[in-house]
């Protein structure tokens, strides 16, 4: 259960908010970034990754991902050159 001073996201944009208050186990009051007060329901809202969680799926999504273009076990195509006349 989220108390107040938490920092939450809601699932549905991705938004961060500080929790204000609590009215009951299932409605917060949160405080976006804008400004803005609003009151949430529990399950619009979740708890952001932690720093670390973060970080690794950061990592595996850059390993993950291979230049566009390149094919594995392929050399890069030679490039032609014209001469120019003299």
């Amino acid at each position: 259960m989220s108390q107040p001073g938490d920092i939450v996201v809601e699932r549905l944009t991705g938004y961060r908010a500080i929790v204000i208050r609590v009215v009951s186990p299932e409605e917060m009051i949160c405080r976006f970034g804008d400004g803005r007060f609003e009151e949430r329901f529990a399950f619009e809202l979740e708890l952001p990754p932690s720093p670390l969680a973060s970080l690794l799926s950061f990592f595996v999504r850059s390993f993950r991902q291979s230049p566009v273009g390149s094919v594995p076990g392929r050399p890069p195509p030679a490039r032609a050159r014209s001469r120019a006349s003299s």
